[in-house]
């Protein structure tokens, strides 16, 4: 009796083992992850979809599409930009390239003496002959006083040159010695006294234009010392390749790194034409820097050759440091190119690769429906614009 009941425990304790199995393996997740469904609740996987065409893949490229076939912000786009940046049209208003190293002081009134009456106002001038000097040259600085636009005599009080660093000045001020000459006061202030200095210099003048009433004024020149001339230019030459003329500039140069060079075309009446630059890594030693004069520049203008070459520069830039370039001597010669017809230039308008990138990613806008903003028409190639901020500080008589 007693062995019939543990059998029959043993029976009843395997049945329940064997469901909570079952229960178990019912209950348990799906080896990834997801709960089990039933079978009739089972949907089959959609078929993965085709991969999708850029729009620009099925379309004719940019580059390969006639301008006047192009959607009009595109074309206006395009048309604005006719030339390389780093060639254009030059014109007599262009006074930041025709006189790279001009200064822009004017007369100014002291504030003091502001009224009614014009004839009271007192002005004055302080400057110099040009903004930038390199090696051991002479600054030729001035003081010019009028009341009513009339000259003024004043009693000069004092007057120094200060070197001065990224921090300010650095050490003493220097006096300068000014004298008079017309209706001015004059200064030559030599800088080999400075030689020792890389960077601005300034100069200080305080004037008294009235018994007891005083005004003061600050005038920045720029000194690159013999030590940091990186080199000079020698010459040029000219040639036409691909359509453009190309103004090799013959340059000696000390020390490599990045630099850039410009310079002006003139035509054969002497009118202003334009203007070529270049930009890049060069070596030490002698080379021929090539300034392209991209030929639709020469084209719409309308003028042949032979062309003068004037006001050829050059620097190299000190990336992160005080200052940011050092200058190569100015170049007082020009030079004189071949006789070069129009029809050796191209005629076409220069399109970069980012600039047919920008077109593609315009049209991509488009034909998704999303609106562009349409530019105004391209202006005359010569009409006034903004300096350059990358050229030398220009400067004024």
């Amino acid at each position: 009796m007693e062995g019939r009941r543990r059998v029959l425990w043993f029976l009843l304790g395997g049945v329940s083992l064997c469901l909570a199995g079952l229960y178990w393996f019912d209950s348990a997740p799906a080896a990834s992850g997801a709960s089990a469904q039933p079978a009739s609740a089972a949907v089959a996987a959609p078929p993965p979809a085709a991969p999708a065409v850029a729009t620009s893949q099925r379309r004719r490229p940019v580059a390969d599409t006639p301008l006047a076939e192009l959607p009009a912000p595109i074309r206006r786009f395009l048309e604005a930009t006719p030339y390389p940046p780093t060639s254009g049209r030059l014109a007599p208003h262009d006074t930041d390239l025709l006189r790279p190293n001009r200064r822009h002081e004017r007369h100014r009134p002291i504030p003091d003496t502001l009224s009614d009456d014009p004839r009271r106002t007192v002005t004055w001038l302080f400057s110099a002959d040009r903004w930038a000097y390199v090696g051991p040259e002479t600054v030729h600085a001035w003081l010019e006083v009028k009341r009513g636009g009339e000259p003024l005599e004043v009693n000069l009080v004092s007057a120094t040159a200060t070197r001065e660093g990224a921090g300010g000045a650095e050490g003493a001020p220097e006096p300068v010695d000014f004298h008079r000459n017309g209706d001015r006061l004059v200064a030559d202030v030599a800088l080999a006294r400075f030689a020792d200095h890389f960077g601005p210099i300034v100069l200080a003048v305080r004037f008294e234009y009235e018994p007891g009433r005083f005004h003061d004024d600050q005038l920045r020149i720029q000194s690159t010392p013999a030590g940091h001339v990186p080199g000079r230019v020698a010459g040029a030459s000219d040639r036409v390749e691909n359509g453009s003329l190309v103004l090799d500039v013959a340059a000696e140069l000390s020390v490599g790194g990045f630099y850039r060079f410009d310079a002006n075309v003139y035509g054969p009446s002497g009118d202003p034409v334009a203007f070529a630059t270049f930009k890049g890594e060069l070596p030490a030693g002698a080379q021929s820097v090539p300034l392209e004069v991209w030929g639709k520049v020469l084209r719409d203008a309308g003028v042949p050759g032979p062309y003068t070459i004037g006001e050829v520069r050059g620097y190299r830039f000190l990336d992160g440091q005080y200052p940011d370039r050092e200058l190569l001597p100015e170049v007082p010669a020009r030079f004189e190119t071949k006789p070069w017809p129009l029809d050796a230039f191209r005629d076409e308008q220069h399109v970069s690769p980012h600039e047919l990138q920008m077109a593609e990613l315009m049209l991509d806008d488009l034909e998704q429906g999303r609106p562009l903003f349409e530019p105004p028409p391209a202006q005359d190639a010569v009409a006034p614009r903004l300096a350059d901020d990358d050229a030398e500080s220009p400067a004024a008589d």
